[in-house]
């Protein structure tokens, strides 16, 4: 059974004009994050050094990033999307930008350069029935990344007739 490694929540909200996750060395992916722009039922899409987000009609987010040793169990949220993603540092930060200004968010290390991960992005809405008024137009995401590569590894070492 997968274990989780690390994890961090953000504790900055993001303001309503949240793109997405990029890594952090790769100065293109704040301008690719925007051309990719996912919407409506395609909320998340991914590309080399990026995964793009919709925050649909909501003021801000907060996001909690994992990082497992393997793919987590099923997550009884909202919604969720799966996908892959290279990343060059291997950093990620959650940015938003308005008028030409762009802010980063802090900073998540999955402690590997140049690799493939595995990712689950879940998402959910938080409304005035459930919540206090001063957090009324909130959405939380989780994004939780584990390396396929530890998972091929772990089953070589259990079985190691697999290829």
């Amino acid at each position: 059974m997968a274990q989780i490694i690390k994890a961090f929540l953000d504790p900055q909200k993001i303001s309503r004009y949240f793109n997405g996750i990029v890594d952090v060395e790769d100065i293109s992916a704040e301008w690719r994050v925007v051309e990719l722009s996912a919407s409506g039922e395609i909320w998340s899409e991914s590309a080399p050094n990026l995964i793009a987000l919709d925050p649909t009609r909501c003021d801000q987010a907060l996001i909690k990033y994992e990082l497992w040793d393997g793919e987590p169990p099923t997550s009884n949220w909202d919604e969720s999307r799966l996908g892959t993603v290279h990343l060059t540092s291997g950093k990620v930060a959650a940015i938003s930008s308005w008028s030409g200004d762009t802010t980063y968010n802090d900073e998540f290390d999955l402690g590997r350069r140049d690799q493939d991960w595995r990712f689950e992005v879940h998402r959910k809405f938080l409304s005035h029935e459930d919540f206090t008024t001063d957090i009324i137009s909130l959405v939380l995401y989780k994004v939780q990344f584990w390396s396929p590569a530890e998972i091929e590894h772990q089953s070589a070492e259990t079985n190691p007739h697999a290829r």
